[in-house]
Parts: C-alpha cells; structure tokens; sequence
C-alpha cells in the first residue's frame, strides 16, 4: 500500500476555532482573501443546524520550529508560530470563527466589514442581518452577540427574548404557547451547540512539500482554485511577520483610496502578489516565486536544506527590502516614470506584470546603482515603453526576468546599468521592428492590443491633439477629464455600418486596431454610419488648415483617406501608425 501523505482527524467547531484563537493553527488568507457572501454564510449555518455535512478542512502541518514559549495575554498567542496551516475550507473556517467570535473580516478589497447572521429561535430560520431582523421581536439580530456571552447572559437574553416575543403575540391579539417557549430555549440550545459540531480534518505531512500540497488542493478541491507560489510566501509572511503583512494590505488598500499621502494613483493599484514579486525581484533578484519562497524558508541551496539562522536572516533582509519597495516617495517616482512614457490611464495598460518588473528595474538602478534621479526616471520611461508596447513580458515574464537579472550580475556602475538597459531596449526596437512586426501585430481587432496601447502612449508623448477637437489626448486620456461618458471615445473611422453596406460584415475585419481613432464623444455621436467621404466633409472644417498636415500625421491618416478602400487603408493605416510609435518613442 502506497504510503500517504495525510491523516483523517474528526475536530470540532469550538476546539478549532480556539486553536486558531491561540496560534496553534494558522488561517491566513492563503486562497486570496475571504470572498463569500454572507448569505453563503447563513447557508452554511443552517446546513449545520439541520445536521447536515458542510466539508472538511485541509490543514499542512507546519515544519517549521515551533515553541509554546509565549503567555496569552493582549496581543500575544500562547503558540509562536502555527502548527499547522489551513489551505483548504479556509472560508468555512474564517466565517464561523468571523460569526462565534465577533471578529470582523477582510474582503478581496481589503475592506473591514462584519458577518451578520440573525436567527429565528421560534422557526429555526436563519437571514442575514439587516432593519427587519433588528427591529423584529422574534429574530435574534446578530448571533455573534450570543456565542460571545457566557452563560448568565445568554439565560437572561433568552428569557427576555422570550418576553418579547410573548408582548408582540399579545399585541397581535395571539398567544404565545408555553408549548412555543420551550421550542424557543431549546431552538437557542441548537443554536450554540453548533459550537460541537463535527468536521472532518485532513492533516498533511510536515514532509509533503509545497509542491504536493498545492497538487493535492487542486485534486480535492471542486471549486478548481488552485494555489501558487505567491499564496505560500504570503503565508510564511503571515507566520513569522505578521506586521509585514499588514504593511503589504495595507499598501495595496490604500492604493485603491483617492486621498493625498497614499500610494493611490491612476495607473496602479497593486495586489500582495504584485508586492511580492516587486519584493523578491528586487531584493533577491528572483522572478521564479517558488526560488524566493524557499529563500525565505531558508533553505541552503548549495546543501539541500532548510536553515532556521538562513530563514531569519533572510526575513530580516525582507524588512528592509519592503520598506524601500512600500516608501512613498519612490513609488510615485516610478509612477511619474509611466507617465512621462504616456501611459497616464490605466485603460493604457494591458498587463499588471509589466508595472510590476519594470518597478524592480526601477529599484535596482536607484538602490543597487545609484543611477542620477532625472536620468533613471526617463530611462524606465523608456524601458517600460518598449516592454508595454512590444509585450515583452507577456509570454513568459519570470523567464525574461531571470535573462534580465543574469545580465545584471556583470553590471557594477550606474553607467553600465544605464547601457544594459538601453542595450536591450534597442535590441527590441529594431528598424524591422517598426517596419514589419509592428503593422503586422497591428492587423488584429484585439481590444487590448499592447501596440495599440503603445500608439496611444506614443500620441501622448508627441502632445496630438485629439482628431477633431484642440485638445490633446493627453489631457483627455487623463482619467479626470471623463464624466458618466468616457471624454474620449474610440471612432470607426470607416463606421462598422457603412462597411456593413459594402459587403464587409465580419466584425475582426470592421473592428481592425488601424480603423480606430479616439475622438471626443460628442463628436462621435455628430457622425452618422456613411462613408467617410461624406461625414469629412463637415468634420474637416473642425480641423484648422494649417495644422491637417500635423494632425493627419499625429494620427497615422494617409493623405485622401477618406477616399480609399478600406483594404488599402488598413495596410497604409499600420504603417504611419508604426511611424507614429516610432517617434513617440524617439522623443522620449
């Protein structure tokens, strides 16, 4: 018989939840933070009040070295790190220890908020909480409030329950039976007995590595999450520094808050998981997550094992780290850096990886080279520009990351940093870039096509102005400037439905990136579903004589476009496009 890796352990509610009240079982938000809604959670209860089986929990028990050194008191647990971690049933667990001890949770916004769950001690009937079960005699609003009690309380609280029920019923002109009055203490005897109620356990090998541990969730677990190496490093960030995690949600919540003084900008509100790889990237020049999850275990890679010394030195670099990654001050820096490359919206941007690794480059020309702040901040501009535009780290970001940080070991002065980086970029940005795999890459429909960003990015460098109007794009770009309407709208400059009446009904060939212009919304309305010919001739007067030459050409527009065929238009289209691209970046 196969060996196992797991062993079947019956536990109950009350007896899990003060383990994890004492520290001994850790309950991070390792599947990505809590996401049921409270009416799940009034489902789950109500499943367990009629006896039904709600799941087990998975839990991996911890090889870490663990002490029960600490006395519980105010901030402290009586276990200085889990014994064990649960990876599976998480949200189960978190809502019954939310519900039975009051405790607030966080949701995937990094929102505080409580579970109110109210019961009907007279019909057995759970509801989430709101007016109706806290105004009504006969429901008890917020259950959390009897699980929280002791003894003396609840008996009190359920005798004057019963007293109010009894006034309501008589109000009502109807009795309340002494019948009904035991069905209602013993409903509330149901209801804090759920504290008992059974779940089974698998607990995993302390020797099962990570690897297997995130095999086995995806085989047992029906919802099809699966777990990652950043889930396990923000777990280990949970066990042994708990304030650093904090500091990584907050960051990210913060993010995500238009107030002054915060990381919160247009571009981008960063996950933990973008923390975590900017962290890594920069502080131990790992882009593969499972290398710098087992950096931060400890493990001596020269020989093949886990070191407790390795493990807290490396925590104790990650403090530093982390601190220069969340400092204020750099971060919008380095956002200013996107900016300058014209990517001032994040509707500009296709991929969240890309601000993230091109931050770490930030960091490490900063910190590791000292490189001059005015200089840096046009080379990232640069740098991001071209691994926006050419999707540089679409296909395979940590492998291109790890090219990148090999490259960097021969680097010693911010001049050869700055040459490094310039190197590569210009190694992308080849003539035959501009002329033959970008119009190429710009025969698409895709919405959000990296080089159709690039080009809008390349407009807002060049300082276009919006095509029919004497605003730029850059200040209609800018989120700001919308209202309930987008300021800028995306046009068909050969409308789909004049297409339509030429026999091209094919949306991939109506909705092509070169037949596209933004527009202001206004006059995206004015124009009508008639060929271009037509509708140019009011709109061209919207466009000052001496400037058609500079606004066709900030536009990518052939001359006499409007009178082409569309097929023609399209390859000419992609070709001033990539010219445009080309010297948005030239500026740059």
């Amino acid at each position: 018989m196969a060996k196992t890796l797991f062993t079947p352990v019956h536990r109950k509610v009350k007896d899990l939840i003060g383990e994890v009240l004492n520290g001994k079982l850790g309950l991070p938000e390792l599947q990505r933070g809590y996401v049921w809604s409270s009416t799940k959670v009034k489902n789950l209860l109500d499943s367990m009040l009629k006896g039904y089986p709600i799941g087990y929990l998975m839990v991996w028990e911890s090889s870490f070295d663990m002490d029960k050194t600490k006395q519980i008191g105010i901030n402290d647990k009586a276990y200085s790190a889990p014994k064990g971690v649960v990876i599976d049933g998480q949200q189960r667990l978190t809502s019954l220890y939310s519900v039975m001890c009051g405790k607030h949770i966080i949701d995937e916004n990094f929102k505080e908020k409580p579970i109110v769950i109210s019961f009907n001690p007279v019909t057995r009937e759970f509801k989430v909480g709101d007016n109706s079960t806290k105004r009504a005699a006969d429901w008890i609003y917020d259950i959390s409030e009897v699980y929280t009690a002791n003894q003396v309380v609840n008996f009190e609280y359920i005798q004057q329950k019963i007293k109010q029920i009894a006034e309501s019923r008589e109000k009502q002109g109807s009795e309340f039976t002494d019948e009904e009055k035991e069905s209602v203490i013993s409903n509330f005897m149901d209801l804090l007995s759920l504290e008992e109620f059974p779940i089974p356990t698998l607990e995993i090998s302390e020797n099962a590595d990570e690897e297997s541990v995130a095999d086995i969730f995806v085989r047992v677990n029906s919802g099809g999450t699966s777990l990652a190496e950043d889930d396990f490093i923000l777990t280990l960030i949970s066990v042994y520094w708990q304030e650093g995690r904090q500091k990584i949600e907050d960051f990210c919540r913060n993010a995500r808050k238009p107030i002054p003084k915060t990381p919160y900008n247009f571009l981008f509100q960063p996950t933990p998981t973008h923390i975590v790889r900017i962290a890594t990237g920069f502080g131990f020049k790992r882009a593969r997550l499972k290398y710098a999850y087992m950096m931060l275990r400890g493990r001596d890679f020269e020989k093949g094992i886990y070191s407790t010394d390795l493990r807290e030195q490396r925590f104790d670099e990650l403090k530093i780290i982390l601190d220069k990654v969340l400092d204020l001050n750099v971060w919008h820096d380095f956002i200013k850096s996107i900016e300058t490359a014209g990517f001032i919206n994040k509707n500009l941007i296709s991929a969240g990886n890309a601000l993230a690794f091109s931050y770490v480059m930030y960091l490490i020309g900063k910190y590791d080279y000292k490189v001059n702040d005015s200089v840096l901040r046009k080379l990232i501009a640069k740098w991001f520009f071209m691994v926006s535009t050419s999707g540089y780290y679409t296909s395979s970001a940590e492998t291109e990351v790890e090219k990148d940080f090999a490259d960097l070991r021969n680097v010693k002065t911010a001049e050869d940093f700055e040459k490094l980086l310039n190197e590569k970029i210009n190694a992308v940005f080849t003539n035959d870039y501009f002329d033959i795999t970008v119009p190429n890459a710009l025969a698409t429909s895709a919405p959000r096509s990296p080089v159709w960003f690039g080009y809008c990015a390349a407009q807002n460098i060049l300082g276009a102005k919006v095509l029919f109007s004497q605003l730029t794009t850059r200040e209609l770009h800018s989120p700001v400037a919308s209202g309930k309407k987008s300021a800028l709208e995306r046009h068909h400059l050969f409308p789909k439905a004049y297409l339509a009446k030429i026999g091209i009904k094919d949306d991939r060939e109506r909705n092509q990136n070169a037949n596209y212009a933004f527009i202001e919304w206004r006059d995206n309305i004015e124009i009508l579903d008639i060929s271009p010919a037509e509708y140019m001739k009011e709109q061209i007067a919207k466009i000052p004589a001496y400037e058609r030459k500079l606004i066709y050409s900030m536009h990518a527009l052939p001359d006499n476009w409007e009178k082409m065929e569309y097929a023609d238009f399209l390859i000419e289209r992609r070709k001033l496009m990539a010219k445009v691209i080309k010297n948005g970046f030239k500026k740059l």
